[in-house]
C-alpha cells in the first residue's frame, strides 16, 4: 500500500436545475459533503488576472489591486516577492487556503508555503514599496474571494492542479503527498518530479499519483506547463484590469479531486450534464466510466436521496445526536462556536461516564458538521465538563481522528484548562449556512427582537413624548396587530388617562404589513 487509507468516497451525487448545481459526498451512505452553486455564479478562486495596484499601504506591507470586479483585491509582500525567500515545508500548508478551492481538495499535499512561514522571519526585512508602487500592473491569480466585509486576497504565485500533479510556475522545489508514506514510493515520485521541473518550477506529486507511471505524469505536467505559456501570452495583450484566465467549473473539479477508485457511484440529474462529466471521468480514469449513472426517477434525486432534509437540518442552531445529546452552532463574525450539551442523554451511571460518552459522540458530529456548513476561520468548541485527565485524553484522540477526514485540514489545539477546545480551518468562501441565508429584515442580524411587553411599554412612552414635543388634537400609532390588541384590551386605561392628561385623543391602530418592531405615527389637526 502506497498511501493511507482515508473514509472511502461511496458516492456522488449531482444534481443540475435552472436554479443551482449541487453536489452531495455520501461516506458509508451518510452525508459528509455539500457544495450548491448558484446558477449565473462563477467561482472566483483560481482565476487570473491583471490588475492594477491601486495604493500602496506601508503599515500593512500590502497592496490594493484593482482586478475588475468591483471591489479591490488585497495583496500581501510575501505574496509578491520572488519565492527565493520563501521555503516548502512538509508538515503544514499556510497557502492551502488558495488549493482548497483553486481546485486541490487539498487532502494529500505538502504545499507551498507562501503566507508567514517561519523561514521567512530569517530572511532580511522585506518593504512593499520596494516591490509595487501605484499604477503598476500585477499577474495575479485569485486566493481568497470577498467574506462579507473583507475583500479578496490574491497572489503572484500562480498554481495548477491536476489530476496527478500541482503545478507552480514560480517556485522550484518538488514535494510529495504526505498521505504517500511509503518511502521507496517517495523517492520514485520525488526523482521524477526533479526531472519534470529542473531548476525552473515547482510541482506537487498527489495522492492519487502513487503508482503512476512517468510517461502520464510527464504529460500532465507539460499540460499544465502549456496552459501557464498560454497564459502568459494572453497577459502580455491583456489592459489592466482584465480577467486573463478563468479557472475550470465546479462539475470538473469534482470529478478530477473526488472521483477515485473507492467511489461506488456517481449518480447525475441531467442528461447534459451526465454526458459531461462521464467524459470528464473517462479522461481521468476510463476504468471508472461505467460507474457514471444517469438519475430516471420521477422524485428529485436529493429528495429522494434524502438530501432535501439534510439541507434544512443544516439551516438550524441545534444539531441534535442519536444518543439524545446536541450541538448549538452560532457562526458569528470573529469565531464559530460549538456548544456541547446532554439534552435527553441521561442514562449513565454517573455524570463523568454521560459527559465522556456524549462528548466522544459529539467529536464525530462536529467533525461532519464543519465539512458540511464548510465552517472556517476560528472555531471554539464547548464541551461538557469531564474530571478525568484520562477521558479528555481520549476524547481529543477521537476527535483529532475525526478531523483526518476533512480535506481542508483543520489545525487542533489542545483542550485549555475551561475545557475548551480551538481549532482553525481553512476558510475560503461563505460558509454553508451565509451562502443559502440572508440577514432577516426584522432583527437585521441581530439575532433578537423585542418581547412583547417592551413593545408595547415602547408604545406608550412614544405617545407621551409625541404629545410632549408637539400637542396635537388627534394622534394615531400604526402597530403590528399583537401588539395593538395588547395595549386596546390589557392597558386601554392607561390610554385613557394619556388622553386626558394632554386633552388628546389617542388610537392606537392594527396594521398587518408592520414589523413587530415598527411603529407607524399619524398626526392630525
Amino acid at each position: 500500500m502506497f498511501f493511507d487509507e482515508r473514509m472511502p468516497v461511496n458516492a456522488i451525487l449531482i444534481s443540475v436545475d435552472p436554479y443551482e448545481t449541487r453536489v452531495a459526498v455520501l461516506e458509508n451512505e451518510q452525508l459528509v459533503e455539500l457544495t450548491v452553486s448558484p446558477t449565473g455564479r462563477k467561482r472566483l478562486v483560481g482565476n487570473i488576472y491583471r490588475g492594477q495596484v491601486t495604493s500602496v499601504i506601508p503599515g500593512l506591507e500590502a497592496a490594493f489591486v484593482d482586478i475588475g470586479i468591483g471591489r479591490n483585491a488585497f495583496l500581501h509582500v510575501h505574496d509578491f516577492i520572488p519565492k527565493p525567500f520563501s521555503h516548502w515545508e512538509s508538515d503544514r500548508d499556510p497557502n492551502a487556503e488558495e488549493n482548497g478551492e483553486n481546485g486541490i481538495l487539498d487532502e494529500d499535499v505538502e504545499d507551498l508555503a507562501s503566507g508567514f512561514s517561519p523561514t521567512q522571519a530569517l530572511a532580511p526585512e522585506i518593504r512593499i514599496s520596494d516591490y509595487l508602487s501605484e499604477g503598476q500592473s500585477v499577474l495575479v491569480q485569485m486566493e481568497k474571494e470577498p467574506l462579507g466585509q473583507k475583500g479578496c486576497r490574491v497572489t503572484a504565485h500562480a498554481s495548477f492542479p491536476g489530476r496527478y500533479l500541482v503545478f507552480f510556475p514560480t517556485s522550484n522545489h518538488v514535494a510529495v503527498s504526505r498521505r504517500i508514506v511509503e518511502e521507496t514510493e517517495r523517492e520514485r515520485l520525488t526523482d521524477i518530479g526533479r526531472r519534470l521541473v529542473g531548476a525552473e518550477h515547482g510541482v506537487i506529486l498527489r495522492t492519487v499519483s502513487a503508482g503512476v507511471d512517468e510517461s502520464k505524469l510527464a504529460k500532465e505536467y507539460c499540460l499544465l506547463k502549456e496552459r501557464w505559456a498560454q497564459i502568459g501570452a494572453e497577459a502580455e495583450k491583456a489592459q489592466a484590469p482584465s480577467l486573463v484566465y478563468e479557472g475550470e467549473g465546479l462539475l470538473y473539479q469534482v470529478v478530477r479531486d473526488l472521483v477515485t477508485n473507492s467511489t461506488e457511484e456517481i449518480l447525475v440529474e441531467g442528461e447534459e450534464e451526465c454526458c459531461r462529466i462521464k467524459d470528464y471521468v473517462v479522461g481521468f480514469l476510463p476504468e471508472l466510466g461505467h460507474r457514471v449513472h444517469l438519475y430516471r426517477e420521477p422524485t428529485p434525486l436529493f429528495r429522494a436521496r434524502g438530501i432535501e432534509a439534510e439541507i434544512e437540518r443544516l439551516l438550524k442552531r441545534r444539531v441534535w445526536m442519536k444518543s439524545g445529546g446536541y450541538l448549538v452552532i452560532d457562526e458569528t463574525e470573529a469565531l464559530t462556536v460549538i456548544d456541547v450539551n446532554t439534552g435527553r442523554d441521561l442514562g449513565r451511571s454517573n455524570l463523568e461516564e454521560t459527559a465522556f460518552a456524549t462528548n466522544l459522540e459529539a467529536t464525530r458530529e462536529i467533525a461532519r458538521q464543519l465539512r458540511l456548513r464548510d465552517i472556517g476561520g476560528i472555531i471554539v468548541i464547548d464541551f461538557i465538563d469531564m474530571m478525568s485527565p484520562a477521558n479528555q485524553k481520549v476524547v481529543m484522540e477521537q476527535f483529532e481522528a475525526a478531523l483526518a477526514q476533512d480535506n481542508s485540514h483543520p489545525t487542533l489545539f489542545s483542550m485549555t484548562e475551561l475545557g475548551l477546545v480551538q481549532l482553525t480551518r481553512k476558510r475560503v468562501r461563505r460558509s454553508l449556512l451565509k451562502e443559502l441565508s440572508r440577514p432577516c429584515p426584522y432583527c437585521k442580524g441581530e439575532g433578537i427582537l423585542f418581547s412583547k411587553a417592551t413593545m408595547v411599554t415602547r408604545i406608550l412612552r412614544r405617545i407621551e413624548e409625541l404629545m410632549m414635543e408637539d400637542p396635537r388634537d388627534k394622534i394615531t400609532l400604526r402597530v403590528h396587530p399583537s401588539l395593538a390588541e395588547d395595549v386596546n384590551t390589557s392597558w386601554s386605561d392607561r390610554l385613557e388617562d394619556l388622553a386626558a392628561r394632554f386633552e388628546t385623543k389617542v388610537r392606537v391602530v392594527a396594521e398587518s404589513g408592520l414589523h413587530f418592531q415598527e411603529i407607524v405615527e399619524t398626526f392630525e389637526e
